[in-house]
């Protein structure tokens, strides 16, 4: 009998070793562990001398890129940071200017090798040409159809993709609605991304100032948020905030951080000084905020001013204010007396650094990892301490989905793409009451006379269906209304609270 059971024992252990690929004249000695990079050569090495297929340098490549992005993420899942992570930039022999960019002016994710398409920006060459949900297949080059499917991966497509200013490709575009591509010609052209800007809302007390996101200076190509915004406030402080009771409205809406040196020049000597140096007065009693890296070492951060401001500042917030716009937000508040606005703020109380890892075939790696928390008011954070908001709700376009194209819609069809097409005939149309729609992804008889009413303005004769064109023209007018301040109704509720104070 035990003879037996040694038999049975062996066989399924013959059997076990087969499916696991063990073969023990191939066992090769256990290494210390050492260094990522000499443990990626072991592997790879091995892989070279014994594996049965082969390895390229393409197959390195991806290796040791998804190597690197597995040690970040096991680290970071370990903490529960959702904030550190792998970072890849496109290599370029002209630096890129964060308030303007040239190329073709969209979002985008990877499909495979294919480029989706998930927004569109405004004034872009992109803009009323190619729309979300578009899937970019190929490239026309020297008359050659390139089809990005037959590349060797995303690197060599972001390669064809790559332009100058003036550059025309012919791109290979499917739409949503359709499996065969079609011929897109885009030239390539420059448009604004503004960290910051300044928009005239007719009021002669009542100036504003948009920040959108926290760029450092890059040396011999663009200033820098705390430079150009300084430039906008000291022109506005010669005009409309010029005298007596006047008010800035500066808007963090939808900013989601940045440079810290946009915030504090941190007393280094030649730097442009950050906006809350700009802003706040030099308080050596009350730090505007404070930094606690790994070390422990407090921090300070501190306005520098002689004396406050002549004029009232409104700030302007929203759940998608995050990191540096909550900071600059909570010095305001907590130390400079101003008020806020808006919805409840993200809630990102730790804050973030870079190391440069590696520059592989035109793209440069970098690491962005969690380097410590920042505390307003004496110590609180604002992860478990949410800043104080006067709450203004936002209606209108600004409180609405984007519409986005997947499918034709008809009557009867339930559809999770339709919910946004009916926000959007509500607030477009002006339907209230009984003849405000559902909302809910069913396309009823009501539906139906609003996709009606909607196209009949647009075409010669109106449809019942909302197809690929009807999308195209709903998205337009979205973001043609996106950008009408007179349709922000958050800020022109803000802009009635101040007339009427």
């Amino acid at each position: 009998m035990v003879e037996r059971k040694l038999g049975i024992l062996f066989f399924i252990s013959v059997v076990l070793a087969f499916f696991a690929g063990f073969f023990s004249s191939r066992i090769l000695p256990e290494v210390p562990v050492g260094s990522g990079d000499d443990m990626f050569n072991l592997i790879t090495e091995s892989f070279e001398r014994y594996y049965y297929y082969d390895i390229d340098e393409i197959d390195k490549h991806d290796a040791f890129i998804d190597s690197m992005r597995a040690v970040i993420q096991s680290y970071a899942k370990s903490n529960q940071d959702p904030y550190t992570r792998l970072i890849s930039t496109p290599l370029s022999a002209t630096p890129s200017d964060n308030e303007s960019f040239v190329g073709i002016g969209i979002n985008l994710i990877f499909e495979g090798n294919n480029i989706r398409i998930t927004n569109i920006y405004y004034g872009s060459a992109a803009h009323r040409v190619l729309y979300p949900n578009d899937l970019i297949v190929g490239i026309v080059v020297a008359g050659e159809d390139i089809l990005f499917d037959n590349l060797l991966g995303e690197t060599e497509v972001l390669g064809y993709l790559s332009g100058e200013l003036g550059d025309t490709k012919r791109l290979m575009v499917e739409s949503p609605e359709s499996t065969t591509f079609s011929y897109v010609d885009i030239t390539y052209s420059e448009f604004a991304t503004p960290s910051v800007y300044t928009v005239d809302l007719g009021e002669n007390d009542i100036a504003y100032i948009k920040i959108t996101q926290f760029a450092a200076p890059i040396n011999g190509v663009s200033l820098g948020t705390a430079q150009i915004f300084s430039e906008i406030l000291k022109t506005l402080e010669l005009t409309t905030l010029a005298g007596q009771n006047k008010t800035l409205i500066l808007d963090l809406r939808d900013n989601p951080g940045g440079s810290l040196a946009a915030l504090h020049n941190q007393g280094i000597q030649g730097d442009f000084p950050g906006i809350v140096q700009q802003l706040l007065v030099r308080n050596l009693d009350n730090p505007a905020f404070t930094m606690i890296p790994k070390s422990g070492k407090v921090q300070y951060f501190y306005g520098g001013l002689i004396a406050p401001k002549p004029y009232d500042i409104k700030v302007l917030v929203n759940e998608n204010s995050a990191s540096a716009a909550e900071v600059l937000a909570a010095a305001l508040k907590y130390e400079g007396g101003y008020e806020l606005y808006g919805a409840p703020t993200f809630g990102k109380g730790v804050y973030q650094n870079q190391v440069r890892l590696k520059d592989i075939r035109g793209v440069r790696y970098s690491l962005a990892y969690t380097e410590g928390e920042w505390f307003y008011d004496d110590g609180k954070n604002v992860s478990n301490t949410p800043l104080t908001v006067t709450p203004i709700t936002q209606t209108g376009v600004k409180a609405i989905d984007m519409p986005v194209f997947v499918e034709t819609l008809s009557k009867d069809m339930v559809s999770y793409s339709l919910s946004a097409y009916q926000q959007f005939l509500n607030y477009r149309l002006t339907l209230t009451g009984e003849n405000r729609l559902r909302t809910d992804g069913y396309f009823d008889q009501k539906t139906e006379d609003a996709v009606f009413a909607y196209t009949s303005l647009k075409l010669s004769a109106g449809e019942n269906q909302i197809k690929n064109q009807t999308s195209r023209f709903m998205y337009d007018d979205y973001l043609d209304d996106m950008r009408n301040k007179d349709l922000d109704m958050q800020l022109q509720e803000l802009i009635a609270i101040i007339k009427t104070s």
